[in-house]
């Protein structure tokens, strides 16, 4: 393994980056893809890059700075395995290095100068991981909790959004309990949309779980599969138009939009 101990905070004029990805949810793989395509792509002439893999089970720990090791490859989903060198966070205060529990012994990680979470869905994506984050007094790069939980979850963001006065589609939400107390009460609230619908787990990410259902008949199986992966689903009828993004970038008091 790439040894990454005992480092200051940063490597020259380098930019310390911890990548966080892996985590516990059902998009694991995706986000150690997106992880493969950053160790890929950033610039190492501006950032010292530490690779922080976060296994299934929740357990942090330092890994290869490999991108082939985290790319999909024939249908062969990666993920992060327990390597044994265990990372711990600082939590606040004056000691700003992070540590390394390896065979019953501590190691010194260095400090981080920020951490760069590439984590998909629940228990990352969703402003957990932030606030820890935010409690650790670690600067990190994207949305803060507010945004990030808000945004995760598809139903809450469509309240927000219609409160502000933003014209919404119509979409339906159906609960785990919603559908064993009344099943056929619910997809019918579905037909109303109108078919092709997409229906998808409303806390997720936008990468497992989701089914685009033609009619009637693939109702049923596509909202069980959805709930495997959330105990709220999301539905909405399939739509025509353009789709854009923006990225914004704020610097203390200033938002640019790009």
């Amino acid at each position: 393994m790439t040894s990454h101990s005992d480092q200051n905070t940063s490597t020259g004029s380098r930019v310390r980056v911890a990548l966080i990805f892996g985590g516990r949810s059902t998009e694991h793989s995706v986000s150690c893809a997106t992880a493969a395509s950053v160790l890929t792509a950033i610039d190492r002439t501006r950032y010292d890059v530490v690779p922080i893999g976060i296994t299934p089970q929740g357990q942090w720990v330092l890994v290869d700075d490999d991108p082939s090791a985290l790319e999909i490859r024939e249908r062969q989903l990666p993920q992060v395995a327990d390597t044994g060198a265990h990372v711990f966070v600082p939590m606040g205060g004056a000691d700003r290095h992070w540590r390394i529990r390896r065979d019953g012994q501590w190691e010194g990680l260095g400090e981080i100068d920020v951490v760069f979470p590439l984590l998909h869905g629940p228990f990352g994506e969703d402003g957990t991981v932030q606030g820890l984050l935010e409690v650790a007094d670690v600067k990190y790069v994207g949305c803060g909790v507010l945004a990030s939980a808000a945004m995760m979850d598809k139903h809450v963001m469509k309240v927000l959004f219609a409160s502000a006065g933003l014209p919404m589609g119509p979409f339906e939400v159906i609960t785990a309990a919603q559908w064993q107390r009344d099943a056929p009460a619910a997809m019918e609230r579905v037909n109303e949309l109108g078919f092709p619908v997409f229906v998808k787990p409303a806390r997720a990410g936008s990468s497992v779980g989701i089914s685009r259902v033609a009619d009637a008949s693939e109702l049923q199986a596509a909202i069980e599969a959805a709930h495997q992966h959330d105990q709220r689903l999301s539905s909405k009828p399939a739509s025509t138009g353009v789709r854009s993004s923006a990225a914004c970038c704020r610097r203390t008091a200033m938002l640019r939009l790009g």
